[in-house]
């Protein structure tokens, strides 16, 4: 006999034949012992399950009456009585589902799947049982779909599509259809996919996509389409790559440079991340979250940011000259996220699946050299020393790709007569073929070409037409192989094979000179960036800032190591104010190192309140910048009043006039410093609602909410405005406070609940825990009356929360006991989430995604 609840609940015998299991209230008896294999449900337990919140006074006799109908139907054996509890003892489709997932079969417990378990039944009780199964269900889909990705990408679409289809709001199942979209080709379907979903996200669940689906889109701008044909000769290797990634948390692709380890890596979708430009083990997590979007934050590590983000992989380039780092992060987040690493050698870490990248052999290295060969030179119809010059190159792909080339100018016999390269065995061997081929390859570019391969190794991400004076030679290495061009998200971008630019770089002469063209192109770039960040389009600066991010970092600590404070103040300053809207915590660490006087200790103070910190400002000459960043560093509302027209008036850009009045607001307001917030922001809201740009409509708009919450005004006008304004991703908002105020007060004390819980989840994810008082004035507002001794503890940091904590004790607040607490900002964001969440779980609200709001 088995018993079934996925597709509906049913008993059949071992031939198949229906067995009756009564009525309905019978099937959820059942239902309930069927989900929950080989353990003993007590009787008040299977009640609640039963009958949820109300259940009859007859409820203990109800349970043994439809157990004993049960066993009427089933036989006396198929349920068991262990005290005052009752388990099933009969197979089930649920066990026979879990034990394929815990065995890591996800093939086989997706094989099983029958159904939406209890189909057909009505079961309010069992809706959180049922709602794991499901996601455990959808877990086995997404690593299935990934496994079968990386084996044929286009037999997954249709698929997939369907999926992604039905469940809109599931990151991993759209990264994979993108991920399948962009190996089949299908660049601007990937795109849309994306589109599609970051809507759904928004409009169903307020939130914006998060790192792992915003890596793909990323990957998808900054490569060419890859067609078919880019893996040939490597079925081998992607069945071998398939099988390890189902077994093992770390899988690391072990070859020589240029054997194609990167291309095969991309084939497994996931979050995408080259360790190529960085020089260190300790600046791997610095990479990891650039390529991810994860910005750095005080008190959360990447690997925490990673291991909560939660991608269904996570893919390190290019590991061999950093392999302490990546092995390091590699460990620490492969309990919670599979690793996959390409390496010259393996990364030695626990449980950890090597796969060595061969050669390719004599039909397939013939084959590519054909394709790149007519990809140049369209009237090539392929020759027979093609299959000796392959074997000189060891079936290495990168050097026949370079080798093939050359055909527009040399036939295959003349590259065989030319090439001085013998038949290599080892690794280290064919890591000199591939140098070989290189050096070949450069020696036959003009002097002109050489040198602008060259300079261009500097750059550590792609790059535009205008970083290169001569772009009439940037043709000719396009043509041949030795740089890469695609279409990015803001036009062609231009970048080079990690192998040419160590290459390269070996080679480069006059290092200051080619940094100082870089760092010129970086000055154009971010000067442009600014200019957008200061108007209606800002999202687009705030995207392109992303793009140039790794190249302005090299361009900033090479001015600060070379003593250039001048160049790397003109570098940062155009985006500087990234630091409070964003958190960009990295700005305020180069302003540190470049504080001089009051402008840059202003950013510093900045950075200290983001994350709480109490380091003490470092000494800089008197001025009235100087004078206001103490102030707002300490908190001294009456301090700033006094000191801020001073410090406004020495400021020439009116942009950063307006953000210096805009910026302290909050600790005005703590001040009763009403009518200036008034009069001077409500001036910059009207100026930024017409002008732009949108988030500081959004702040301005936010603070006259809080300014009249303080003055016993109705605030919601000002609250709902900010909502309605549609500001870039990641910026810090506090919407969700209002939000939540709006929830509570239409009765609705679950989503209250949530809705506060996730702002606090975001906040301690950014770090930006000041913010806390702000939390504070709503978490005692909605928990006052159904957990007075926590709101009260929560009174009791606000009262000591600066000023604005003070009067929002003292206006907000009224005939509450207070409860010392003693707590911190982060400590008192920690405990209200932990009250938050039990709050939840007694309300019944939904779950949302971890760690996002």
């Amino acid at each position: 006999m088995r018993i079934g609840v996925l597709g509906g609940v049913r008993a059949t015998t071992d031939d198949g034949e229906p067995i009756d299991v009564g009525s309905p209230r019978s099937q959820v008896v059942l239902a309930a012992l069927a989900l929950a294999p080989g353990v003993a449900l007590p009787v008040p337990r299977l009640i609640d399950l039963v009958w949820g919140d109300e259940p009859p006074a007859t409820a203990p006799k109800a349970v043994q009456w439809h157990v004993a109908q049960l066993r009427k139907s089933l036989g006396a054996e198929a349920i068991a009585t262990v005290g005052a509890a009752y388990r099933l003892e009969v197979p089930t489709d649920v066990s026979q589902f879990l034990e394929h997932v815990h065995n890591g079969d996800v093939a086989a417990a997706v094989s099983v799947w029958g159904g939406m378990p209890l189909a057909g039944l009505a079961a309010p009780g069992l809706d959180a049982a049922v709602a794991g199964l499901v996601e455990e269900w959808l877990g086995a889909v997404e690593a299935d779909f990934a496994q079968r990705v990386v084996a044929s990408p286009a037999a997954v679409v249709r698929e997939l599509s369907t999926f992604v289809a039905d469940h809109p709001t599931r990151e991993g199942l759209a990264a994979l259809l993108m991920t399948a979209l962009y190996r089949t080709g299908r660049q601007a379907d990937a795109l849309a996919v994306y589109q599609r979903v970051r809507q759904h996200l928004v409009a169903e669940l307020g939130v914006e996509p998060g790192p792992e689906l915003r890596a793909v889109e990323q990957q998808v701008l900054a490569h060419v389409p890859v067609q078919a044909p880019v893996l040939i000769g490597r079925e081998t290797e992607l069945a071998a790559l398939a099988e390890a990634l189902r077994n093992a948390p770390v899988v690391t692709l072990v070859g020589p440079g240029g054997i194609g380890k990167t291309r095969l890596a991309s084939t497994a979708g996931g979050a995408f991340v080259s360790l190529a430009e960085i020089t260190s083990s300790a600046d791997v997590p610095r990479a990891v979250a650039d390529a991810l979007g994860i910005v750095a934050r005080p008190g959360v590590s990447v690997v925490q940011a990673v291991v909560a983000a939660r991608p269904s992989l996570l893919v390190l380039d290019n590991c061999e000259h950093v392999l302490d780092g990546a092995a390091s992060f590699a460990a620490a987040v492969s309990a919670s996220v599979r690793v996959l690493a390409t390496s010259r050698e393996r990364l030695s870490v626990a449980d950890e699946r090597v796969v060595v990248v061969e050669p390719l052999d004599a039909e397939a290295s013939v084959e590519l050299f054909d394709l790149r060969a007519h990809a140049a030179d369209p009237a090539y119809v392929g020759d027979p020393a093609v299959a000796e010059l392959c074997r000189r190159l060891d079936g290495i792909p990168l050097a026949i790709e370079l080798t093939a080339a050359r055909v527009r100018s040399h036939r295959p016999a003349e590259l065989l007569n030319r090439l001085d390269i013998g038949v290599r065995r080892t690794g280290a061997a064919r890591h000199r073929t591939v140098r070989a081929a290189i050096q070949w390859s450069y020696d036959l570019l003009s002097a002109d070409e050489q040198e602008l391969f060259c300079r261009l190794s500097v750059f550590a991400a792609p790059f535009d037409l205008g970083a290169v004076a001569e772009d009439h030679l940037l043709g000719d290495l396009i043509e041949r192989s030795m740089l890469t061009v695609h279409d990015g998200q803001f036009g062609r971008r231009f970048r080079m094979l990690e192998p040419l630019r160590q290459f390269a770089s070996s080679l480069l002469r006059d290092r200051a000179a080619a940094m100082g063209e870089h760092s010129a192109w970086c000055l154009r770039q971010v000067s442009l960036i600014g200019d957008l960040l200061r108007g209606p389009a800002e999202a687009e600066g705030v995207g392109r800032l992303a793009e140039l991010w790794p190249n302005l970092r090299v361009a900033v600590e090479w001015a600060l190591s070379c003593g250039d404070l001048a160049l790397a103040d003109a570098l940062v300053r155009p985006v500087v104010t990234e630091l409070p809207l964003r958190g960009r915590r990295e700005i305020g660490d180069w302003a540190a190192r470049l504080v001089t006087g009051g402008f840059w200790l202003v950013w510093v103070a900045e950075r200290n309140i983001q994350g709480s910190s109490p380091a003490a400002l470092p000494d800089v000459a008197d001025d009235p910048l100087n004078r206001y960043a103490r102030a707002y560093a300490s908190g001294d509302g009456l301090g700033l009043a006094a000191c801020l027209p001073e410090a406004v008036a020495v400021v020439e850009d009116p942009h950063l006039k307006g953000f210096l009045e805009l910026m302290p607001s909050g600790t005005l307001i703590g001040a009763g410093q009403f009518g200036h917030v008034d009069q001077r922001v409500m001036a910059l809201a009207e100026r930024y609602r017409v002008s732009g740009p949108p988030t500081l409509a959004h702040w301005a708009l936010q603070t006259l909410g809080y300014s009249a919450m303080f003055q016993g005004r109705e605030p919601d006008e000002f609250f709902d405005a900010a909502a309605d304004v549609e500001v870039p991703p990641g910026t810090l908002s506090a919407n969700k406070t209002t939000e939540a105020r709006r929830a509570f007060r239409r009765g609705d004390l679950g989503a209250a609940f949530e809705l506060l819980q996730a702002h606090v989840e975001e906040l301690l994810e950014t770090g930006n825990v000041v913010a806390a008082s702000v939390v504070a004035v709503e978490f005692i507002a909605i928990t006052r009356e159904s957990m007075p001794s926590e709101a009260a503890r929560v009174l009791g940091y606000l009262k000591h929360a600066g000023d604005f904590g003070a009067m929002a004790a003292a206006k907000l607040v009224h005939g509450l006991t207070t409860e010392a607490s003693g707590m911190d900002d982060r400590e008192a964001l920690r405990y209200m989430r932990s009250v938050l969440s039990a709050g939840r779980a007694r309300s019944g609200s939904r779950t949302p995604p971890a760690g996002r709001a």
